[in-house]
């Protein structure tokens, strides 16, 4: 079995952006969607000021709300652990960008559809690297197999300084300067996601319900009814 998480160093991350550019180029993006954000912090104040950058994307949740309110299935997680979007399957609804708790998706007006980080899960599948760690200038980034003991990436998260995002498939390592509170908090599921697949999901498909009955009972009433004055038509012509 194979079980993927993502580790990325901060300590050495250079900010160069060549994940984003690469993950756009990989995906066909527009310049201004990006599944992978590099962000600038500065810390302290002038004149002993220093700066690192923290890189977010999909965090590809152990149990995605995105996948738990998408109506027809089009978002889910695979069994490798990244979670993908069928396009064809998308309805562009976008309650999956509403329910994300790290902003880690984008809406394609084009296409109509909901966009986001595939964990190039098939590029994994093809014996290559993600687009963003190929491409990463000082190796910053890497993913790897968490059900195989021989994969590098269990050397990198073993480290006593390295910090996982509690719910997710990622780990990170922060420079000595920068704190916990600067990389995106351990996943909580939220009361809106519990309320939509509880109580309008339901609801929902059993309205749904309702409503095709409700259709199928008039179209039988409206035959029954237009049968039945062709045959009282029928009986009067033959009196």
């Amino acid at each position: 079995m194979t079980r993927y998480a993502y580790f990325v160093d901060l300590s050495i991350c250079a900010g160069c952006e060549a994940c984003t550019v690469a993950c756009q180029a990989l995906n066909r993006l527009d310049w201004d969607m990006r599944y992978t954000r590099v962000e600038r912090m500065l810390v302290g104040t002038f004149p002993d000021v220093k700066s690192s950058f923290i890189t977010t994307q999909c965090l590809h949740c152990d149990e995605p709300p995105c996948a738990a309110v998408c109506p027809t299935g089009a978002t889910y997680k695979t069994a490798e652990g990244p979670v993908k979007v069928d396009d064809e399957n998308c309805i562009g609804c976008q309650y999956c960008m509403t329910a994300c708790p790290y902003d880690a998706r984008s809406f394609d007006e084009a296409a109509h559809v909901v966009r986001k980080c595939s964990f190039c899960l098939d590029r994994l599948a093809a014996g290559e690297r993600p687009a963003c760690e190929q491409t990463c200038l000082t190796g910053a980034r890497m993913a790897g197999d968490l059900d195989d003991p021989a994969d590098p990436i269990h050397e990198k998260i073993a480290a006593p300084d390295v910090i996982h995002i509690a719910g997710t498939s990622f780990y990170y390592r922060l420079p000595e300067h920068i704190d916990r509170a600067a990389l995106p908090a351990d996943f909580k599921p939220s009361a809106a996601t519990y309320a939509w697949q509880s109580i309008i999901q339901p609801a929902g498909q059993i309205l749904m319900g309702s409503t095709l009955a409700a259709v199928l009972l008039s179209l039988a009433v409206s035959t029954f009814r237009s049968r039945r004055k062709e045959g009282a038509q029928h009986e009067h012509g033959q009196g």
